[in-house]
């Protein structure tokens, strides 16, 4: 029996850039065949010295751990050599089980997920997946089979988002989240077995989103208001419209920090910086309001935004990112920016991400073309 730290080179130091934990097993080799147990002990590369843990505010209680697993493993041993039994590996699950008692799938998410320094958007999609796994009872290590995974893929495709059925790239998401666990914790030595070696999942391709046209966004700008809840809705609607801001980032965003004709800021979703143009309709919202926008919560601005948009007879799926949606397209890309300008305004990681949008401005001018087309005959 052998203690071996960090088996798959992951760790490293505490106050590195993205820092990452390694975990403490023992190899252990009975009969010529040799099996890794976890000791459940995971540490930082400068947090362990030899054979054991150094450095750790928990060092002794860790060690003390560490050798109490070994001390039982042998103990099996011996006690197979005293009755003169067979040793088989099953003797040693009981260790896995105390070792992981009170330590389920979930609540394994739960705990490294900190570690992962995610982006705040990020984290609480994360944490969506979490409450889905939570809510169909899919908690313990033992319940991660390839049938519970393809049980949970016919749940996803059941689902309806705003009376929709659940799109495939959504799906896919929801499976990557898990997937990105399973594979920590077998790296981990909590798993043996990757449930999705035996479980593919298509990529899928996004929808289109709705989008607005310049007409339609001057019907917004022109439509007489009475109500001021309403008011301030569509304003911030215009803002969003003529930035590109997602809401997380309208509602986070220093409007003081404007320079010149731009802001920068920083993604909530991504963590990715962006820098987009503050053009004069949002200059003029931006004066009306003394630069500090209404806040208002996100359920009750999507729910505001539908009679927004019959009031001005807009028949589209108008949701909080369809503002993101035609900034990229018709107010950006419709008036030739360069598709690399609008990637930074937006705050893009990659310009593939963006040149989804260029897509569908191509199909915009593809359908308008076919109009002018009818009109000419």
């Amino acid at each position: 029996m052998k203690v071996v730290f960090d088996r798959k080179k992951v760790a490293t130091r505490a106050h590195d850039a993205h820092p990452r934990k390694g975990t403490v097993q023992l190899a252990v080799i009975i009969n010529s065949e040799r099996r890794f147990i976890s000791s459940g002990i995971h540490v930082f590369k400068d947090q362990w010295q030899g054979c054991q843990v150094a450095m750790h505010p928990q060092a002794l209680e860790l060690n003390e751990r560490l050798n109490n697993l070994q001390a039982a493993i042998i103990d099996i041993v011996n006690r197979c050599d005293r009755e003169g039994c067979v040793f088989t590996w099953s003797l040693l699950d009981h260790l896995y089980v105390q070792k992981t008692s009170g330590t389920s799938f979930t609540d394994y998410i739960e705990a490294v997920m900190p570690e992962r320094h995610l982006a705040p958007g990020t984290q609480v999609y994360h944490r969506k997946v979490l409450n889905f796994l939570k809510l169909h009872k899919v908690t313990d290590f033992m319940q991660l089979t390839v049938e519970t995974i393809s049980h949970l893929d016919s749940i996803l495709h059941q689902r309806k988002v705003n009376g929709k059925p659940m799109c495939q790239t959504s799906i896919y998401g929801y499976h990557k989240v898990i997937r990105t666990y399973i594979h920590q914790a077998i790296c981990s030595g909590l798993m043996q077995r990757d449930p999705y070696s035996r479980f593919k999942v298509a990529r899928g391709e996004s929808r289109m989103k709705d989008i607005l046209t310049m007409d339609e966004v001057q019907r917004i700008q022109e439509l007489r208001l009475y109500n001021l809840q309403l008011q301030k809705v569509r304003d911030l609607f215009l803002v969003q419209i003529f930035t590109g801001l997602a809401y997380v980032d309208l509602m986070a965003a220093d409007w003081s920090m404007i320079d010149g004709d731009t802001l920068r800021g920083t993604r909530q979703k991504t963590g990715s910086p962006y820098t987009t143009v503050i053009l004069e309709p949002v200059k003029e919202i931006l004066r009306r309001y003394r630069n500090k926008l209404p806040r208002i919560g996100y359920d009750h601005y999507l729910k505001m935004l539908k009679p927004l948009a019959e009031m001005c007879g807009i028949r589209k799926d108008v949701s909080t990112h369809t503002g993101r949606h035609t900034f990229a397209t018709t107010i950006t890309l419709g008036h030739g920016v360069p598709i690399e300008i609008v990637s930074k305004m937006l705050g893009h990681k990659s310009i593939k991400t963006t040149q989804i949008y260029a897509k569908v401005q191509s199909s915009m001018v593809q359908e308008q073309a076919e109009r002018l087309s009818k009109l000419a005959l």
